[in-house]
């Protein structure tokens, strides 16, 4: 098996003295500078040819610097593309485990509307029997009774939200659950030019979803399906 060689930055070998003679020049042109007079035409020209001089040496730093720097940029870029092969295996597996995780957490909560829904079905049935109840007491002359009767049916819709029955959405720590959106289907030929005052075609999808999270997935959008999704995130 062929061994994965570490690589190491192999800096050109510039000597000490290189750079310390480097140094020394360019302090020493610091220092002319500082004491730079101009009296005359003559020296004009002369602080004229003192720039060009410093750009020359400005040249020269960046030529002593640059194969260092080439060879350093090469050995952070291998670096990084060995980190980055080695942490592609582990995102995507937080991929895998983030759509199961997702999944579930989306079935609980569908039950969980389902299970609500049926509950309110089942209180409006009870809210209409005990309408029909109290019109047939007050027929048969029992105020009483059909005044109860109505009570009841009053607050059938209330009690309805107290009797859904629970639904498990585990909570683990480290880990976050968002509400989000996901589109299933478009139809360009059905979706409107604009909606809300949002431009739609040609189709953007990204506009398509602004528009249903800002909606919080209430609204409807001809030619487009979505469903709720769970979207979740890890921490440490």
């Amino acid at each position: 098996m062929k061994q994965t060689e570490t690589l190491v930055a192999k800096v050109p070998q510039v000597g000490p003295e290189d750079e310390q003679q480097l140094n020394r020049e360019v302090t020493d042109i610091e220092l002319q500078a500082e004491s730079l007079v101009i009296l005359s035409d003559d020296d004009y020209a002369s602080a004229g040819e003192f720039g060009r001089l410093l750009k020359q040496k400005a040249a020269e730093v960046t030529s002593f610097f640059k194969p260092m720097k080439d060879s350093a940029y090469q050995a952070h870029k291998a670096v990084c593309d060995r980190e980055k092969a080695m942490l592609t295996p582990l995102k995507n597996a937080e991929k895998v485990v983030k759509k199961a995780m997702g999944d579930y957490y989306a079935e609980q909560e569908r039950k969980r509307q389902e299970a609500e829904a049926a509950a309110r079905r089942a209180a409006e049935a009870e809210r209409e029997r005990k309408l029909q109840e109290a019109a047939e007491l007050e027929s048969a002359g029992d105020g009483a009774g059909a005044e109860a009767a109505m009570t009841e049916a009053m607050v059938m819709d209330e009690a309805a939200a107290y009797t859904v029955p629970a639904v498990s959405k585990p909570k683990v720590a480290g880990v976050s659950t968002a509400k989000d959106w996901e589109i299933t289907s478009i139809d360009p030929k059905t979706v409107p030019l604009a909606l809300d005052g949002v431009e739609l075609r040609p189709v953007d999808t990204a506009a398509v979803m602004r528009l249903i999270r800002a909606s919080k997935g209430t609204i409807e959008i001809p030619g487009v399906a979505y469903k709720q999704v769970a979207k979740m995130s890890f921490r440490r």
